[in-house]
């Protein structure tokens, strides 16, 4: 007998055996019980993300990220699961080296698969990351993770690439010469080493991610009719690909920390957004005249406090500073999640809020 899991936060999901062994070391069992169950709760489907890529993280080491979310003892919790079940025994897969010729072999291949198989939509990702490896007029290498948990790859640059499971990664043997440019089909988090020199470049689908140095994900899986890009530190640029599909005109977006693209592959239309939980980028320092910890507050004005929320999170925040600048916040948000955050403070001016292009934009709220 399975818990209600539809009642589940995230902490909770990360305490449960099964949702944890499933993280770890999936079975078929796992798979088609996840799978239908987010089928049938997909207004659960964000806590679920959230709770697996925290698992995710504290396998990779990223235990400053998990404390922003999780207590210490559930961070320790999992450490204990995860050593127990060995997740980090898998090892790197090799790197295959593939030679020009073979990239057009397989690249025309695929391509003669799908026009004698009648599909396009579903199938297309798969040739537009075989036409771009088609067109290096040099040898590349190539990562495949066919294993059930993430894998990360070190770039001869000594950036890192954490590979989801069912992705490919290929760069080129001019990989660092000019630029670093890197092509991938599935999802992978991306932490570059900072070069002004040499913009590090990822092609996904239609979809080019320009960086100097920066920690990013990318999601552009075989089949999905959408790719996701999401920025957790520095800032990227993302845009169409002129070379690969219908149209020779280059347009996109320019993404800040806690801020995510949406590229609909079917209307070629970018959807900018926040990511659905923000984090800490830089947190506030506590007051000069006050030993009290940040986000914590007694008296402050809320245009402070508002600042506070924008130093820390990296997002910028739009309201009526004439209306506000009398106002004032008692109140601890140290614990509170970002949405938490700005529904206290309107709570408290009697405003309301919209995220708009990914920004906050407050409405009306007043003092008086």
């Amino acid at each position: 007998m399975y818990p209600a899991y539809d009642t589940f936060t995230v902490t909770d999901f990360l305490l449960d055996d099964a949702f944890v062994d499933h993280q770890l070391a999936p079975t078929d069992q796992s798979n088609q019980f996840w799978t239908e169950w987010l089928a049938a709760h997909p207004h659960r489907r964000a806590i679920w993300q959230q709770a697996e890529q925290l698992v995710r993280a504290i396998e990779q080491g990223l235990y400053d990220y998990a404390h922003t979310q999780l207590s210490d003892d559930t961070v320790q919790h999992l450490l204990s699961r995860i050593r127990q079940t060995n997740a980090y025994s898998t090892p790197v897969p090799e790197p295959i080296v593939r030679p020009l010729r073979r990239a057009r072999w397989l690249a025309a291949a695929s391509v003669a698969l799908l026009l004698g198989a009648g599909l396009w939509w579903f199938t297309r990702p798969v040739s537009i990351y075989n036409e771009q490896l088609a067109t290096l007029d040099t040898a590349f290498t190539e990562y495949a993770n066919t294993a059930g948990v993430t894998q990360k790859i070190t770039l001869p640059d000594q950036s890192t690439v954490v590979l989801a499971p069912d992705s490919r990664v290929s760069y080129p043997r001019t990989f660092g010469q000019k630029n670093r440019t890197i092509y991938l089909t599935g999802e992978a988090t991306f932490a570059v080493t900072k070069n002004a020199d040499k913009p590090f470049l990822v092609y996904a689908n239609e979809l080019v991610t320009k960086v100097l140095g920066t920690r990013f994900l990318v999601r552009a899986y075989t089949g999905e009719s959408s790719v996701h890009v999401q920025v957790q530190s520095g800032q990227v640029a993302v845009y169409r690909d002129k070379v690969v599909g219908t149209t020779n005109k280059q347009h996109g977006v320019l993404l800040m920390p806690n801020q995510q693209v949406v590229f609909n592959r079917q209307s070629d239309q970018f959807i900018k957004q926040l990511v659905d939980l923000p984090q800490v980028v830089v947190r506030p320092p506590s007051r000069e005249r006050s030993a009290a910890p940040a986000f914590t507050y007694s008296d402050t004005p809320i245009p402070q406090v508002i600042q506070d929320l924008q130093d820390a999170y990296g997002i910028d925040i739009r309201y009526n500073k004439e209306a506000l600048s009398n106002c004032q916040l008692t109140a601890s948000l140290q614990n509170e999640p970002f949405a938490s955050k700005l529904r206290i403070i309107c709570a408290t001016v009697g405003a309301t809020y919209d995220m708009v292009d990914g920004q906050i934009v407050i409405n009306g709220g007043s003092c008086l």
